[in-house]
């Protein structure tokens, strides 16, 4: 096998990996969770009540073992279009704990994501030079507010949209 072959099949198995932690954490707290085809391009999990009634639909976007400088986002993350009514759950696996799960209404992931890649443009680069714009947004826990952490392991927002009208 290739390195590049490698390197996506790891990837592979880190996205499986935290897709099915996101449906045993949602079936652990009584709901029916289940992942989508690989090639659905705006959502990996759906959870539904345990009557069927409502349901959500979740991006799961999984940080590996390995990776010390968080969730990288494709820049479509900066994008409200697709964000009504979708969820994003981040993952972050860890060597030998359960992984931590932030909990996000795609709408207000957005917003964050975007605030800190305006913020991380505004800075000029340690040559004075101005940055150039990537196609990609990092996320990770240096950058987080209090209101960033209080979603760790918070699943409210889900069960909220599971449970009220």
């Amino acid at each position: 096998m290739s390195t590049s072959t490698t390197e996506l099949t790891s990837k592979n198995l880190v996205g499986a990996a935290g897709e099915y932690y996101v449906c045993a954490e949602l079936c652990r707290y009584g709901y029916l969770a289940l992942m989508t085809p690989k090639n659905n391009p705006l959502f990996d999990v759906v959870a539904t009540s345990q009557d069927g009634t409502k349901s959500v639909a979740i991006q799961v976007k999984t940080r590996s073992v390995r990776n010390e400088q968080g969730w990288k986002l494709g820049a479509d993350m900066a994008s409200e279009d697709k964000s009504k009514g979708l969820f994003v759950v981040l993952v972050n696996l860890k060597e030998s704990d359960p992984p931590d799960f932030y909990v996000y209404k795609r709408k207000e992931l957005v917003k964050r994501v975007q605030t800190v890649y305006e913020s991380y443009m505004a800075k000029p680069k340690k040559d004075g030079s101005q940055r150039k714009a990537v196609g990609f947004r990092w996320f990770d826990e240096i950058s987080f507010t209090e209101d960033d952490k209080s979603r760790r392991n918070n699943w409210e927002r889900i069960h909220e949209a599971l449970t009220t009208g």
